[in-house]
């Protein structure tokens, strides 16, 4: 049986495949779809709950996205958007005949408490219908949190494939020339007083240098006692560390990303940058940035050092992470 009205609602941050089938499957279930966005205000005091929640996306970016795809379903005359400040959106409304609510398996709570709070204002309680998660590439659900950490695309696919966790990947030599090409952008001032609130990683031996000389207390910096691929430096000191950093090291050979230095930054990067940890890389640390740009979570910054260019300095975004997924898939795996 058709319903008339249907609502259901979420953030629809950084709209993924989980989403469009969310919304396929309540357009399925009734005549005509309310779809409740959470207005930013919901998201600012929900920090606590909403991992990530400062790479999360504006209200306006949110809804437009949510917009284009209603118009790609060709039912704009059936779904109506409603920006939202609670959970509770329009379904304690009197003035609408709501027949039933769509969520998923972590909101379901959420749609128990609504038609309890129906109860007590005698309104009729509302059907819930469950949509199914959808897999990303591991098994996992696609979430909006695992897109901001980083993790997968809007797809679902991973951005470190697991063979690289297994297995060393060589540089092809017609990789080389590409690789010369910055990565990011020239910093002129190199540092921007914004950037100090940020996830900030330095890769790079005099590249760290400077951020530590300024103060600057980068979570993680990689570094491998070389300038140019000479050993010019001999400790921590001469790089301006305190002493009281965490160190780790692990090996990669010149022209090589190791699956072990994928395997470090992972375990750096998900352990929440406590404190401010050294990576300090036994080879070279050149091809560095590429893992970290495809673990880092959407937002951070990396600084690094192009030789004969200057300071280059990266966001990681989705943009950034694709153009390094594509990269390394072409490195030879031996």
């Amino acid at each position: 049986m058709v319903n008339n009205l249907i609502v259901c609602g979420g953030t629809f941050d950084h709209f993924h495949k989980g989403h469009k089938e969310f919304l396929k499957y309540a357009f399925s279930l009734g005549k005509k779809t309310i779809i409740g966005i959470t207005g930013d205000s919901y998201i600012l005091h929900s920090k606590s709950k909403i991992k990530n929640s400062r790479f999360t996306e504006s209200f306006r970016k949110r809804k437009q996205s949510v917009s284009e795809f209603i118009k790609s379903q060709e039912i704009s005359d059936k779904a109506k958007l409603v920006k939202i400040d609670d959970f509770l959106g329009p379904t304690l409304s009197k003035d609408l005949i709501i027949d039933a609510i769509i969520v998923s398996d972590d909101t379901k709570k959420g749609a128990e408490i609504i038609n309890q709070e129906r109860a007590n204002l005698d309104l009729p309680p509302l059907k819930i219908f469950i949509a199914s998660s959808v897999k990303a590439e591991d098994g996992k659900p696609i979430s909006s949190e695992r897109i901001r950490k980083g993790e997968i695309d809007r797809l679902g696919k991973l951005y470190v494939k697991p063979l690289w966790l297994k297995t060393d990947l060589a540089l092809p030599e017609d990789l080389r020339r590409k690789l010369k090409k910055p990565f990011g952008f020239l910093d002129c001032d190199f540092l921007k007083p914004q950037d100090q609130l940020d996830l900030i990683i330095s890769v790079g031996d005099v590249t760290t240098k400077i951020l530590n000389k300024l103060s600057f207390n980068q979570k993680l910096s990689v570094i491998d006692f070389k300038i140019a691929r000479k050993e010019t430096l001999a400790s921590f000191s001469d790089l301006g560390f305190s002493g009281g950093e965490k160190v780790m090291s692990v090996k990669n050979p010149a022209g090589y990303i190791a699956h072990d230095l994928f395997l470090k930054v992972s375990e750096i990067i998900k352990s929440d940058f406590s404190g401010r940890t050294v990576l300090n890389v036994i080879g070279e640390e050149d091809l560095a940035v590429l893992p970290l740009i495809l673990v880092a979570p959407l937002g951070t910054i990396i600084y690094y050092g192009q030789p004969n260019v200057g300071t280059v300095k990266i966001l990681v975004s989705e943009s950034s992470k694709k153009r390094a997924y594509d990269l390394v898939s072409k490195f030879r795996p031996i």
